[in-house]
């Protein structure tokens, strides 16, 4: 693939971190400020713009788009109900409980929902200037080896928009021995002059994987429950060499002060063993990986 088409498709796509592969556990309520309607608007853009952008011709440009009009509707449409339920359980709410403060800059809250585990982090990078790069690093699919030392690589698989496609990232798992990989809806959506957000959702994909097949139901984003997209996995994956993870929910919210950048961050995945994990060892997994997050103040430090 060459370097002018690469850059075509980290413009194109915005794509965040990759999961841990550790045990979890698995609900929707409506959001009370953000409903699927206003987020979609955020989120919609024009298909034949991006296919235009887009090289003609070569096998794997083409791999890359998806040709089923309705397939990129329903696609629109979950990451619109996936973007209000991050900003509303970005919402610091009495069903939180603090787990962990790292300083006033990193402060770290878990809450269950619909049984499932969401880790939250409040975190503050002290260099406004840095808003850009920070949207930059994580709209990049292999950006998290700057902060994440299990992070393997990223490939994007599909693009619906400018802002909407879905990804795979692989990661070494929990016992470091294993490699592990999720596929995801991955958007961004530019909520405001100064206020940007970056969303992850999995779904039941069908990727041809024989030993990881089981009926994944999303606790938190329901209208991803209907979305069966074929995806042409690797061979590795096809044969179940690979663990894999889904992702309930991950997102970012980057807003920009005056002397400062704000992100809270969200994290809820599914894990998919195959053995009983204590709940412990799934809220300090998660926990671990909030925590490569953190990292990212030291990549944006004010010089």
């Amino acid at each position: 693939m060459n370097k002018g088409y690469i850059k075509i498709v980290l413009a194109l796509l915005s794509v965040a971190v990759y999961m841990q592969n550790i045990a979890f556990a698995s609900g929707s309520t409506p959001s009370e400020n953000f409903s699927n309607e206003e987020s979609e608007q955020l989120l919609t853009a024009d298909y034949e713009e991006v296919h235009q952008k887009l090289p003609t011709g070569p096998e794997e440009y083409e791999r890359l788009l998806s040709i089923d009009p309705e397939e990129t509707k329903q696609a629109e449409h979950i990451m619109a109900e996936a973007l209000a339920q991050l900003q509303y359980h970005a919402k610091h709410t009495d069903d939180y409980y603090l787990y962990s403060k790292k300083d006033d800059g990193a402060i770290i809250h878990f809450k269950k929902f619909n049984g499932t585990d969401i880790g939250k982090l409040d975190l503050i990078i002290p260099n406004p200037d840095c808003y850009d790069n920070i949207i930059n690093l994580l709209s990049d699919p292999n950006g998290a080896k700057h902060f994440d030392d299990s992070f393997i690589k990223g490939r994007v698989f599909r693009m619906y928009n400018k802002n909407l496609g879905i990804i795979q990232q692989r990661h070494s798992t929990f016992f470091r021995s294993w490699h592990g990989y999720y596929h995801a809806l991955a958007g961004k959506a530019q909520l405001s002059e100064d206020t940007t957000a970056i969303v992850l959702v999995s779904s039941n994909m069908n990727d041809h994987d024989k030993k990881n097949n089981k009926d994944y139901v999303n606790p938190i984003v329901e209208s991803a429950n209907t979305f069966k997209p074929d995806i042409d996995s690797e061979e590795d994956i096809k044969n179940g060499k690979l663990s894999k993870t889904y992702i309930n929910l991950v997102g970012f919210i980057i807003k920009k002060e005056t002397d400062c950048v704000k992100i809270t961050y969200l994290i809820s995945i599914d894990a998919n063993t195959y053995f009983f994990v204590l709940n412990s060892m799934i809220i300090n997994a998660i926990y671990n990986k909030i925590l490569d997050i953190v990292n990212l103040r030291n990549i944006f430090e004010k010089k």
